[in-house]
């Protein structure tokens, strides 16, 4: 059930409106929960069973782990280790047993000579699974180290990963930024209200406006980058950038919306990434719940900063790699976190000599800055080359067709020429409007409130209505 669809916008209004006909606390909670089980049974039901086992299973080892915390903490380890270790191999058996098992082929054909294929099983991988499983992870995690309590009750333990507004593709929810909001009747505010549905109307934009209006032009040149020359080649790198960035927190800001509407928050995932002044900063305003998940449960885990210097590029490296490699089980996902890993190391150790703080530009200057976030953009596209191949062979495909400059040019027709100037002139729009959405005030005049959300979603209708296109599944959903 996307959220660009028909079905979901019906969907939506008639769990919205029976949420708040419902005046007992208790009853809304429950219809919350029935209503996202039916949101992600509505895909696939079987898998749904596959998800609640998980959560089920971690709803019993965080109660065990809380019970012997203070008692017998070498139990409660054990349980958190087992069930950290059955949370992965879940997730590794959907979502990397292909991978592993070609990975296993290639490398029998680089030791021994011999060729062998080992069998494709062609595993179905269930909606969100990464997303779930980290927040599941992350749930535990903090009950062991004291940072929340056990959820005693099972139905909101249920809710607090099933809740549909971010069950699919985040942001990851931490314990103590939901679990609060369970314990008491969500009351009715109208600005509120008006800026989940600004939020809405603004992902909309985002999707349908932006990213599925590029997503061909793309597509097109990835699919055969020497038809694209190298100037195309380069604009659609570039045009890449703008539609994951429009995908993913178009994404962000339909379930945000939603959330806030049946009087929910959660927390804002992207803050201008492609101003970030090097990639540190970049990380620190990109995905920011990932990054931050990243930080708290994988790189202080391995050591962060508390050893020398050299573990400390060390664990930023793998951090980085392993993040790569949970976006997908492809190598160039590795490559992509490893080409960033590197990146973080390298700023790291640039500012330690510069002693200047690693999210701040190496020298001062507003010059300096704005060459520093040109640079910055740029890297960060060199990594998005790899995140959107399917595989080496097209990524130093696409590589190749730049380095070899501007002598070809085939934008694919000259629509996308107009395509891309809508995409970048909206973009614009876009994260003005996002940038005033997330430093809003809800006092903000209702009139406006009620105006723009009609505005953009009779935008995002009528381009649909007049391209005759079918808006495509999220990007993220992938993963």
């Amino acid at each position: 059930m996307l959220y660009n669809s028909l079905t979901f916008l019906v969907f939506f209004l008639v769990v919205l409106a029976a949420y708040w006909s419902i005046s007992s606390h208790r009853a809304r909670l429950g219809w919350l929960l029935f209503a996202s089980l039916v949101f992600y049974a509505a895909w696939y039901p079987a898998y749904l069973l596959l998800m609640l086992a998980a959560t089920f299973l971690c709803y019993l080892a965080a109660i065990g782990i809380a019970n012997n915390r203070e008692r017998n903490p070498h139990r409660a380890q054990q349980i958190l280790v087992a069930t950290i270790v059955a949370n992965l191999l879940n997730l590794a058996f959907f979502k990397y047993l292909d991978f592993g098992l070609a990975s296993a082929g290639t490398l029998w054909s680089w030791f021994t000579g011999e060729a062998w294929v080992p069998p494709r099983l062609g595993i179905f991988l269930p909606l969100g699974i990464s997303f779930h499983t980290f927040q599941l992870i992350g749930y535990v995690v903090d009950v062991q180290r004291g940072e929340c309590d056990a959820i005693r009750n099972p139905w909101k333990m249920s809710l607090f990963v099933t809740f549909f507004p971010q069950l699919i593709a985040g942001p990851i929810v931490r314990p103590h930024e939901f679990l609060p909001q369970l314990q008491t009747r969500r009351a009715f505010s109208a600005p509120k209200f008006l800026h989940g549905l600004d939020l809405i109307a603004v992902g909309l934009v985002k999707k349908v406006l932006i990213a599925d209006q590029l997503a061909p032009f793309v597509d097109r040149t990835f699919a055969d980058p020497a038809a694209a020359g190298g100037l195309g080649t380069l604009l659609s790198v570039y045009v890449y950038a703008i539609q994951i960035y429009c995908d993913f927190s178009g994404y962000t800001d339909i379930g945000r919306g939603c959330a806030f509407t049946l009087g929910y928050q959660l927390p804002s995932n992207f803050h201008y990434p492609y101003l970030a002044c090097n990639v540190s900063d970049f990380w620190r305003r990109w995905h920011i719940t990932l990054s931050l998940w990243l930080r708290d449960y994988l790189y202080i885990p391995l050591g962060g900063s508390r050893g020398s210097e050299w573990c400390t590029y060390r664990n930023l490296i793998l951090t980085m790699v392993l993040g790569g490699l949970w976006h997908g089980a492809n190598i160039t996902f590795v490559v992509w976190g490893l080409l960033h890993g590197v990146l973080l190391a390298v700023n790291r150790l640039s500012h330690n000599v510069a002693k200047v703080h690693v999210n701040e530009p190496l020298f001062a200057g507003r010059s300096y800055r704005l060459l520093a976030t040109v640079m910055t953009f740029h890297l960060v596209c060199l990594g998005w080359i790899f995140f959107r191949a399917p595989d080496f062979t097209t990524a130093f495909a696409v590589i190749s067709q730049i380095g070899q400059g501007v002598a070809l040019v085939n934008f694919h027709g000259m629509n996308a020429v107009g395509t891309v100037a809508l995409a970048i002139g909206a973009l614009l729009v876009a994260h003005v409007v996002s940038q005033r959405l997330h430093d809003r005030q809800f006092h903000a005049s209702v009139p406006w409130l009620l105006l723009r959300p009609v505005v953009y979603s009779g935008t995002a209708i009528a381009i649909v209505l007049a391209t005759k296109a079918s808006s495509g599944a999220f990007i993220y959903f992938q993963f």
